[in-house]
């Protein structure tokens, strides 16, 4: 089962930083005429995309074995991290186009959103679970 878990793990950070420099080239391609430090924008991506791999896949082993504490810490690491290089991106861009901020923040609430409603359900799971066993 740990070896399962290593494999995911590495996985899931193949997959994020390959993602990671995905969306450099997006920014590259649509977002470096608006302003935009591609190097800035680069640098705070590959730093927090380890950050990202690191503390989801943290969360998700805290929530699968109800570490109610654990996971809305790594949690909170793993919102912080996903939305640092859109938070760049919002901030240092001039004139972007306002369906831009539309999209990053449509992105940005549905994937947070989503994380709440799972730590929300885990939640009361872990409830559930308490009043049986005591």
């Amino acid at each position: 089962m740990w070896q399962e878990r290593f494999y995911v793990q590495k996985a899931w950070f193949g997959l994020i930083i390959f993602w990671s420099f995905v969306r450099i080239g997006t920014a590259e391609l649509y977002f470096a005429k608006y302003g935009i430090n591609i190097w800035a924008f680069a640098l705070i991506e590959i730093v927090s995309s380890p950050i990202l791999a690191r503390s989801s896949s943290r969360m998700v082993v805290a929530l699968k074995y109800h570490e109610i504490r654990q996971s809305i810490l790594w949690g909170g690491l793993t919102m912080v991290s996903f939305s640092a290089p859109d938070v760049y991106l919002l901030t240092a861009g001039r004139g972007l186009p306002w369906v831009a901020y539309g999209i990053v923040l449509l992105l940005m609430t549905v994937a947070g959103t989503a994380s709440v409603i799972k730590l929300k359900q885990k939640v009361s799971l872990q409830a559930s679970l308490n009043r049986v066993h005591d």
